[in-house]
């Protein structure tokens, strides 16, 4: 980490020196190992180091940036000029400019110091752990996809203001995608995944059992039934349906090119009164969990949308500046590009009922475990296909779906959410748990 600071000092000097008003650098490092199975065969496996600085600079409120993926000073010299000839180049742009320094805390559990002997050698057994375990749950299984990844390193920020901050951080994650084939019965495919901050955290063989229960489950799949009512959607068809446009709509980013729905909504309900979301950027063994974000600005605990109600947006130093606000630390990205607004780890807040009780109280629906379509974050109208979903019938999971639709509008239907689960899921950087709407469109083919 000193090693880092010193390269994003090195740079902020050279960049005023030369003549730029305000400067920025961001610089990385790390290592990542990564095993991939496609086709019940392994095929793929790696292990990869790399290192990495982008500078920003601003000179008259124009804005120039360049990357170089060394150290030396001959490379930091190289890009400091070519983003100082960059900026002489660009329109001006009055809220051009870096933040103030914030009071930033570490947070603790984000680094595993076990990641530093996680090799080769380790990751190839757990991805052989996850392909046997599958296809040794049944020999119809047949796993597409498979991969064990782990990463570690570190990242630190200077800026000609003030701000210097580093941290290092540690990640390990696993998916597996397969299907189960019996004659010409052909199942859905399923998705499952598991990740943490320590080497420990995962487990490989859990992921691949519920895959291959998952599969060998949905076979005999049948077309369903066309009509308009209840849908359960597990977290991963809700993280494509409900959380991605909600995504999309707290940036102020959008808000300001007036494309998000949420758009002068603060203070007023698009939800119903079950739907509470956070941005947390300190949950703990959360993927995004940070003590700073891009531009060395410390995020919080945030409320998005609390019983319902529009809380607040997203705000990185630019859309803050447009606003006369101060950043909300969303600031994301890496080295290799100039930040853009991001969540942290998106938190759905768990209901008070279980998955079994939402399905007692239908009496004809669907859930839908995994959704395969198109949804547009800007008017949030969504249609494609259920993915391993079952129908409902009186109260209990029926017969495997296939060639079946739903089509609806997110934002109308927030204000239709009847159930939260009090089971959740973690999915990268988001925490879900199952959600049901009402009046949902669904047809069978």
């Amino acid at each position: 980490m000193d090693r880092l600071l010193r390269v994003c000092d090195q740079a902020v000097e050279k960049a005023t020196d030369r003549g730029a008003d305000e400067v920025e650098a961001f610089a990385v490092c790390g290592k990542t190992v990564n095993v991939e199975v496609q086709k019940n065969d392994l095929q793929i496996a790696k292990s990869m180091s790399g290192d990495g600085i982008g500078i920003r600079v601003f000179k008259d409120s124009r804005l120039g940036f360049a990357y170089v993926n060394a150290f030396d000073e001959a490379g930091i010299d190289e890009s400091v000029d070519r983003a100082l000839g960059i900026a002489s180049a660009a329109p001006p742009d009055e809220h051009n400019g870096l933040p103030d320094p914030t009071p930033i805390e570490p947070l603790g559990d984000l680094y595993d110091a076990a990641a530093r002997s996680f090799g080769v050698e380790r990751a190839v057994e757990q991805a052989l752990e996850m392909l046997h375990t599958a296809r040794g749950f049944d020999e119809r299984v047949s796993v597409d996809t498979a991969e064990l990844v782990g990463q570690y390193g570190g990242k630190a920020i200077a800026t000609s203001k003030g701000v210097r901050a580093s941290e290092e951080s540690s990640v390990f994650y696993c998916y597996i995608i397969g299907m189960a084939k019996d004659g010409e019965s052909i199942s859905s495919f399923d998705f499952q995944f598991d990740g943490a901050r320590t080497a420990g955290g995962i487990d490989p063989a859990a992921v691949a059992r519920k895959l291959a229960e998952n599969v060998v489950g949905s076979l005999g799949a049948v077309k369903g039934e066309s009509f308009k009512g209840p849908v359960i959607l597990a977290p991963k068809a809700a993280a494509e349906v409900v959380s991605y446009p909600i995504e999309y709509s707290i940036r102020a980013s959008a808000v300001q090119k007036e494309t998000s729905k949420f758009r002068g909504k603060i203070g007023e309900a698009v939800g119903a009164p079950l739907l509470s979301v956070t941005d947390d950027a300190t949950l703990k063994d959360g993927f995004s969990s940070t003590a700073f974000d891009r531009e060395g600005v410390a995020p919080h605990v945030l409320s998005i949308i609390e019983d319902g109600v529009l809380r607040n947006y997203l705000y990185d130093g630019y859309t803050a500046r447009k606003e006369e606000r101060a950043s909300s630390g969303h600031a994301g990205g890496g080295a290799g590009a100039v930040p853009s607004i991001s969540t942290t780890n998106l938190v759905f807040s768990a209901g008070e009922t279980s998955l079994a009780d939402m399905i007692a109280g239908i009496g004809r629906g669907i859930l839908v475990t995994r959704f395969s379509g198109n949804v547009d974050p800007v008017s949030g109208d969504f249609s494609g296909s259920v993915k391993g979903g079952r129908m409902i019938r009186s109260g209990k999971l029926a017969e495997p779906l296939c060639g079946t639709m739903i089509a609806g509008n997110t934002f109308d239907l927030l204000t239709k959410i009847t159930a939260v689960s009090k089971e959740r899921e973690r999915l990268f950087s988001d925490v879900l748990p199952n959600i049901q709407l009402e009046e949902v469109t669904v047809t069978s083919g």
